[in-house]
């Protein structure tokens, strides 16, 4: 078996098929591919941040725009959004405030939207 680097000698000859310590073509391949990759990497990102762009600019006029529709009562009136009810009341509520319980409850259970407005 041979180690990595071991030159292959038979007995008595006089070549011998050893590895080469010149420069090889691999490197130079790993190199350009890394600079390849770089390059479509930094392409990449640009395409990301132009994507991201555009979908915000989408939805700039929406922060100064009023409440509407079913806004009103799920985050201008609702306890668990305004904090005026504990935290723990968040994860007992519907998404609209009332208790999970209540047979008036939507049942619609959004803990984590609550907790986001």
């Amino acid at each position: 078996m041979r180690l990595s680097g071991e030159s292959v000698c038979s007995s008595g000859s006089s070549r011998c098929n050893r590895p080469s310590r010149g420069l090889s073509k691999a490197p130079m391949a790993r190199s350009a591919k890394s600079r390849e990759n770089k390059s479509s990497s930094s392409n990449n990102g640009k395409v990301y941040g132009v994507v991201g762009v555009v979908a915000l600019s989408c939805y700039l006029n929406g922060l100064t725009g009023d409440f509407v529709h079913d806004d009103i009562p799920a985050v201008t009136q609702n306890k668990d959004v305004l904090g005026l009810s504990p935290l723990s009341h968040v994860f007992r509520n519907d998404f609209w405030g009332t208790a999970m319980s209540d047979i008036n409850s939507h049942k619609s259970y959004r803990p984590l939207t609550t907790l986001t407005f």
